[in-house]
């Protein structure tokens, strides 16, 4: 976190300082008072570029066909109406929910007009669409951040059980070309950034993965637990290794290793708009069951302070697991887990 804040502290004004303040103390004061008290304006604004995807993850609600609602890419005029309602209290925009952000076509535009209002970004990719030194380059220019790909394998076949449709040596080579023209531009950013996802069959790979992110050229790599929504891809896919799985089973009931006496930051910092317009309380709401407003037609101030918004907040602090898709999230709460992030000496 320190070396991403150092890179970024441009985009921090005196104003952006105070309003994190104000969002950060009045989330703890309501977790203490178990009341949702909620002062300041969005730290962090999540954008889904598109629900669209060119993989088959069978985890993924966009890959493996349980995402019910309509397809499309966010329009650049809706993208830069979100900014301009935002922008003065704004640190972060992250590009991505359901999808690929890359293919919307207009996706380094709306980066690049991030940019210029001074506000930091980051993309999470499967890497398939930097194909030439020409899109390479093009990220650079736009002033990114922090290009998060979606690794999940040293090696093909590991990479291949998850990433269906995937291509392992295209998303390498993808990964090569821009650290690449990123040293040859003399650039600090965008700050690559290898994930990789554990699973049962990649569990034996923590090792590997160290070496070739350096080899690639990353900055970072990181790991992060599986989320499964069904028995049988518990059992198909959840490491056995009980350090790197989120879950327990408890009297056959699978269930987070978890404190859930805490609550969720993420609802407080962040507000989230799909590529439609439609505000939902986080990106775990894949279907939109808790539309909170339309940013077509209203303002986001409007449903960030709304009854429908601190409604959701004061049940998440109340009665989180009343909610399905809260169960499910290891947002916020203290859970026991393989957590690591490394940064390389590239």
């Amino acid at each position: 976190m320190l070396h991403t804040a150092l890179r970024n502290y441009r985009v921090l004004s005196l104003y952006k300082l105070w309003n994190i303040s104000k969002v950060t103390f009045s989330f703890y004061l309501s977790r203490y008072l178990k009341k949702t008290i909620h002062w300041g304006s969005p730290v962090i604004l999540m954008i889904e570029p598109t629900n669209y995807c060119n993989l088959k993850c069978p985890l993924c609600p966009s890959g493996n066909g349980m995402m019910t609602r309509n397809k499309g890419m966010m329009e650049l005029n809706l993208f830069k109406k979100l900014i301009d309602s935002t922008k003065r209290s704004l640190y972060l925009a992250m590009f991505w929910n359901q999808g690929e952000p890359f293919m919307n076509k207009t996706l380094l535009k709306q980066v690049n007009y991030a940019h210029a209002n001074q506000i930091a970004t980051v993309i999470s990719t499967n890497g398939h669409y930097i194909r030439n030194t020409v899109d390479a380059k093009n990220i650079i220019d736009s002033g990114l951040s922090e290009l998060i790909v979606s690794l999940d394998g040293a090696s093909e076949e590991s990479y291949l059980k998850y990433r269906v449709g995937g291509d392992f040596q295209r998303v390498l080579n993808a990964i090569k070309l821009l650290s690449s023209e990123k040293k040859k531009s003399g650039a600090l950013n965008p700050i690559i950034h290898l994930q990789f996802i554990l699973f049962k069959h990649n569990q034996h790979e923590i090792e590997r993965i160290g070496k070739m992110a350096s080899d690639l050229g990353a900055d970072k790599y990181s790991f992060k637990t599986a989320q499964v929504y069904t028995d049988s891809d518990a059992e198909k896919f959840l490491p056995t290794d009980s350090s790197m799985n989120r879950y327990d089973v408890i009297n056959g009931v699978r269930t987070l290793k978890a404190d859930w006496s805490s609550g969720c930051k993420r609802i407080w910092y962040t507000v989230m708009v799909n590529w439609d317009g439609s505000i939902a309380p986080c990106c775990y709401d894949k279907d939109i069951d808790y539309n909170l407003g339309d940013a077509n037609s209203v303002n986001i101030s409007d449903v960030w302070d709304g009854d429908n918004f601190n409604q959701f907040r004061n049940t998440v602090l109340k009665e989180r697991k009343s909610i399905e898709m809260c169960r499910n999230c290891t947002e916020g709460l203290k859970v026991k887990q393989f957590h690591k992030v490394v940064w390389t000496n590239n």
